[in-house]
């Protein structure tokens, strides 16, 4: 599970979404009419993943920056024999994304532990 963050008319939006990575892409599957599709698509969006450990005070975090894009055949065929994604939303969600990793970064926070 991961968060993808984009414009919309009323600023910015931030949605939880489960996705692949496909090389240097992620990929995850929306449905075709939603804000994802009207606001994204074509869209310069950042795409967040972490875990944390409250008791130790420690985690980690990625960021991947790049714009998104529809899924192409080439996507789908590397995919075919993998994992797909699989949405937790309900929903008819046939619509493939790609968000190819053109900037990443990350951070570690090591904490005092306990």
């Amino acid at each position: 599970m991961g968060r993808i963050a984009y414009p919309c008319d009323t600023g910015a939006r931030i949605l939880p979404v489960n996705y692949v990575l496909a090389d240097d892409s992620l990929i995850f599957r929306t449905v075709p009419d939603g804000e994802i599709s009207r606001h994204a698509l074509n869209s310069i969006c950042a795409f967040e993943i972490d875990e944390t450990d409250e008791f130790f005070e420690a985690g980690w975090s990625v960021v991947a920056v790049g714009r998104l894009q529809l899924a192409t055949e080439e996507d789908l065929t590397r995919m075919r024999y993998r994992k797909l994604p699989e949405p937790w939303a309900a929903g008819n969600r046939w619509m493939f994304v790609r968000l190819p990793c053109q900037q990443v970064s990350g951070r570690r926070v090591i904490g005092h532990g306990r």
